[in-house]
């Protein structure tokens, strides 16, 4: 009898031994969220997880398929085009406009334009950034385009300033009545224009150049 029992819990700790998980052979588990929820854009190198060398298949690979759809979408003046959209419909979509002559191959601008994106460059101009902000991180004042037309607030034109010339900003005013009627049409206005501050202009959308 004494043999049996002995045999029996012998068995038992051999099949424990079997069952019990191997800790040092056991997977880690990736946190993907550092990986693909990164909303740092800096421009003319990288946007997030894509590099201006990004195909569109590289994006699904960095995004997964599910996160990543086509449309079409709007450039102003009438003029469409077919984009890559990531995190379609949500507050964090971007559009990525291709090449024409490379289409799906070769990036021509990245666009961002939701107003609660958490996107943000790395002299952290975001939508929402106040023109006072950007003439601080510029360094010095710059000139942007007038309101009410297609090109509506655009500017790229830095002055000199370290704000990069591939990074074109949309600007909007926080007191649209304050804009007329000197802020209006087709024609560049200085940073510094007396109507500017009571305007409360912010960033928009954000377009970022390869």
């Amino acid at each position: 009898m004494k043999n049996i029992v002995f045999l029996f819990f012998l068995i038992l700790t051999i099949s424990c031994q079997f069952d019990a998980p191997d800790k040092a052979h056991t997977p880690k588990v990736v946190d993907a969220s550092k990986a693909i929820f990164n909303w740092t854009c800096i421009p003319g190198e990288k946007i997030g997880l894509i590099s201006k060398s990004f195909t569109e298949g590289d994006i699904i690979k960095a995004y997964g398929v599910e996160n990543v759809s086509r449309k079409e979408v709007g450039l102003g003046e009438g003029e469409m085009a077919n984009a890559t959209v990531v995190f379609p419909n949500t507050e964090n979509e971007l559009a990525i406009i291709w090449n024409r002559s490379q289409p799906y191959k070769v990036i021509e601008q990245i666009l961002i334009d939701h107003p609660d994106a958490s996107w943000a460059t790395n002299q952290g101009i975001g939508i929402g950034t106040t023109l006072e902000e950007l003439v601080k991180i510029n360094g010095k004042d710059f000139q942007f385009a007038g309101f009410e037309w297609d090109n509506s607030g655009y500017t790229n034109a830095w002055e000199g300033g370290i704000i990069p010339q591939s990074l074109v900003v949309y600007l909007e005013p926080s007191k649209p009545e304050a804009i007329y009627p000197d802020l209006l049409g087709d024609s560049l206005f200085p940073s510094n224009h007396p109507k500017v501050k009571e305007a409360g202009l912010k960033v928009r959308g954000l377009a970022f150049r390869f």
